[in-house]
């Protein structure tokens, strides 16, 4: 099997446009933070970062990506707080990790995230309570990028995810024909900068995820609807919710803002004490 093959399979693509990579080295912050790369490859960014003279942390979790990162440091990176780590990222702990290079958070985080683990890898960074990054510098599928940065009328359980808790911005897409192997798919780069507290205040973020996650399982559907399957209600219960929060019941879930949904989530949770006495007496 060619190499090239073999790459495609393995779901590694490797960036090789050199505008590109100037464009996401010209976007990090200027603020001379430590930085941990997710996802190493075979160093061409890496090499690029190291440059900038911060210290610089790169996760790579294939040992002969992390070989082939580290001969590319070696010969053409000359300092020496750039480690790379042989490690799965979403086992890595952050403060560690910068240690290895002599640095602590605040930190900012960098990388071509795979496709597959977007979404955990989000999380990881975004929902860490001790040490999350201040921004997210990353290159991911284009439609995803879509849903992260969506305004409401095109939002998704992702883009609320990940907009409660940081400012997203698409910088620019990145053609296929920047990889080698070419994917499936464009991508594009994405900023993240991470509030200092999430962006609407909420009973817990445990209840404002309950509902957001009910509502958006059945998305296409109008909100009434939605929220009846996707969250437990007695009969007729999701028109009083939303009516008592000054939503339409015949709007879809994409169309809420941060806002509403932190309005639902409040009033479900001063309520469902009430109900759950209710669904009990009911079952006797």
């Amino acid at each position: 099997m060619s190499g090239r093959r073999r790459r495609a399979r393995l779901g590694q693509h490797f960036l090789r446009d050199d505008h590109v990579l100037d464009r996401i080295v010209e976007a990090v912050p200027q603020r001379p933070q430590p930085i941990l790369e997710v996802g190493a490859g075979d160093g061409v960014l890496t090499e690029r970062l190291a440059h900038l003279g911060r210290p610089l942390a790169s996760v790579e979790l294939d040992e002969g990506m992390a070989f082939r990162a580290r001969r590319r440091l070696a010969n053409h990176a000359s300092d020496a707080r750039t480690v790379v780590i042989e490690q799965d990222v979403l086992e890595v702990d952050p403060a560690e990790a910068l240690a290895t290079v002599a640095a602590s958070p605040p930190y900012g985080v960098v990388g071509n995230i795979p496709y597959a683990i977007t979404a955990p890898i989000f999380r990881k960074f975004l929902e860490q309570e001790a040490q999350p990054p201040d921004w997210m510098l990353v290159m991911i599928q284009h439609e995803v990028a879509q849903r992260v940065t969506a305004r409401p009328g095109r939002l998704s359980l992702m883009g609320v995810s990940v907009q409660f808790y940081a400012h997203a911005e698409l910088l620019f897409p990145v053609e296929r024909e920047a990889f080698d192997p070419p994917p499936q798919v464009r991508s594009a780069v994405v900023m993240l900068r991470i509030r200092d507290q999430p962006a609407v205040e909420v009973p817990s973020i445990e209840r404002f995820f309950e509902v957001v996650r009910g509502g958006f399982r059945s998305p296409r559907k109008q909100l009434h609807n939605a929220l009846a399957q996707g969250v437990w209600l007695p009969p007729g219960g999701a028109d009083e919710w939303l009516t008592a929060c000054d939503i339409d019941p015949a709007r879809r879930p994409a169309t809420l803002t941060l806002q509403e949904w932190a309005r639902l989530a409040w009033w479900r949770d001063q309520h469902i004490s009430h109900y759950a006495s209710e669904h009990a007496e009911r079952a006797k």
